[in-house]
């Protein structure tokens, strides 16, 4: 599954440049919006792994964004960019629970590492959830499958998605692994 990121920003050539940097060096996909109070709707009808906002922005300001992320406990993280940084905004800010507040102008190789982090950070956060979950399996043999079918697929993504290389590598057989490599397409489509 692709990460997502949503950024925000009243500046359409900031968005725009946002869009170049991730598009051209980061795998992420990316939405825009120049229009705080698209927000609330966008994230209705879509979840994402990251957003990025501006913090002063007419209609609702990056902190209040901020708010609105963390009040419904929304799986994302929050990334505030901006011109207008003091002291107390940064605290305001982290204090809500913000991943990180940047001030402009920032280097493109500081939106890259914060960005990269954060998606480490999600995976993560998901890695631990399905783990979690693996632990809540009864019978014994629900859960050992589950493992199974989790250390298939991350070995499969080791191995480049040969699944010669895989029951190779893991002692499965052949059949076994293509079974489970076919699930796991069979779920993600």
């Amino acid at each position: 599954m692709r990460q997502t990121i949503l950024a925000v920003d009243d500046e359409p050539h900031m968005l725009k440049l946002m869009e170049r940097i991730i598009t051209e060096k980061t795998p992420y996909q990316i939405t825009t919006t120049s229009t705080s109070l698209e927000v609330p709707e966008i994230l209705e009808k879509s979840q994402f792994d990251l957003i990025i906002m501006d913090l002063k922005m007419p209609g609702m300001d990056g902190l209040d964004l901020l708010r609105l992320v963390k009040e419904k406990k929304r799986f994302e993280e929050v990334v505030i960019i901006t011109a207008f940084g003091s002291l107390e905004t940064a605290i305001e800010a982290l204090s809500l629970g913000v991943f990180d507040y940047i001030t402009k102008p920032f280097k493109k190789e500081q939106i890259i590492f914060t960005i990269n982090r954060v998606m480490r950070w999600q995976q993560m956060k998901r890695d631990a959830t399905r783990m979690e979950g693996m632990f809540t399996l009864e019978p014994c043999d629900k859960a050992r499958e589950a493992f199974e079918r989790e250390y298939v697929i991350r070995l499969l993504e080791r191995c480049d998605g040969d699944p010669k290389v895989a029951a190779e590598r893991s002692g499965l057989p052949l059949e076994r692994v293509v079974s489970l490599q076919e699930e796991e397409a069979s779920q993600t489509h």
